[in-house]
């Protein structure tokens, strides 16, 4: 409780975006970016949880779209990211980022206008961690934006308990690369990750393996209880979420305000591949018409 009230949030300008360290569920620091819109009480704030091996300062396009329609944009890096505390990119339980978005939601909510609504965005691994929160927790956003969400992944079958294994005997071995060419069909978007050093562009630890195995494994035997209204985004071309987790996760949730757009030839990152500034016009859109 004393780290956790020494790392009380504190903005500080930067740019266009305002930083700060929270403290996680169990006081490891979390880095925040907010983005605020002109006006001086945004429409809604967006809470956006970033991918894996990446970082929230990859969206400065989102918040730019966002913040011109008068949305406020927060995003954290996520434990063992970016600028966060925490072993780098080894996700020892999927729980923690879980319980991670929990505690981020609660001082964000104490720092804004509680009396507008608060969207969650989740990205890949981000798009697991919100839908896990919105199961797990009960919560109520006013809706989900789940952009090429972690729900299926393009895993041999064979290759599951192996993984499962190596995740307890040996959680930081590494395994295999994530195939880097797939997040975008713009070779400067996969440049810039590649030379970005608060990437994560190592392999693939056998313990993280596992976690995300096991979070897709939940979403498949649970995302049916899903009932808050939400927007699906994916590529049909992603190789790195397979989109046909999204197609399933639509057709058995119960929520009966949903939407799935499907971008065709889209790799991972709709919103930055060739094409990807109509992505962010649908999201963009797709809050509009739920804060009005």
């Amino acid at each position: 409780m004393d780290r956790q009230r020494h790392l009380a949030p504190r903005f500080v300008e930067t740019h266009a975006s305002h930083t700060a360290v929270l403290p996680g569920y169990d006081g490891t620091p979390l880095f925040v970016r907010r983005w605020p819109p002109e006006r001086e009480v945004p429409r809604a704030t967006v809470l956006l949880v970033h991918g894996y091996a990446e970082h929230s300062g990859r969206y400065e396009a989102l918040a730019a779209r966002l913040t011109a329609r008068g949305f406020a944009l927060a995003a954290y890096d996520q434990r063992g990211f970016g600028r966060s505390g925490g072993p780098p990119a080894l996700v020892r339980s999927f729980d923690e980022y879980v319980a991670d978005l929990h505690a981020v939601v609660r001082h964000v909510r104490s720092s804004e206008h509680r009396a507008h609504p608060l969207f969650l965005m989740g990205h890949s691994m981000g798009g697991a961690v919100v839908l896990l929160y919105v199961l797990d927790h009960g919560a109520r956003p006013a809706g989900l934006i789940l952009s090429s969400p972690l729900v299926h992944l393009p895993t041999p079958r064979l290759l599951r308990p192996v993984a499962r294994l190596a995740g307890r005997l040996a959680p930081a071995l590494p395994t295999v690369y994530l195939e880097r060419d797939a997040i975008s069909r713009d070779p400067s978007v996969v440049a810039e990750v590649l030379n970005d050093p608060l990437c994560y562009t190592g392999r693939i630890k056998a313990r993280t393996g596992a976690e995300l195995l096991r979070a897709t494994r939940r979403l498949r035997d649970e995302g049916h209880r899903l009932g808050r209204p939400f927007l699906l985004v994916h590529g049909t071309a992603d190789r790195i979420t397979a989109p046909s987790g999204s197609q399933a996760l639509y057709a058995r949730a119960r929520s009966d305000d949903k939407t799935l757009a499907l971008y065709n030839g889209f790799y991972h990152e709709t919103f930055n591949d060739p094409g990807g500034e109509r992505v962010l016009i649908g999201m963009a859109d797709w809050l509009d018409e739920r804060s009005e």
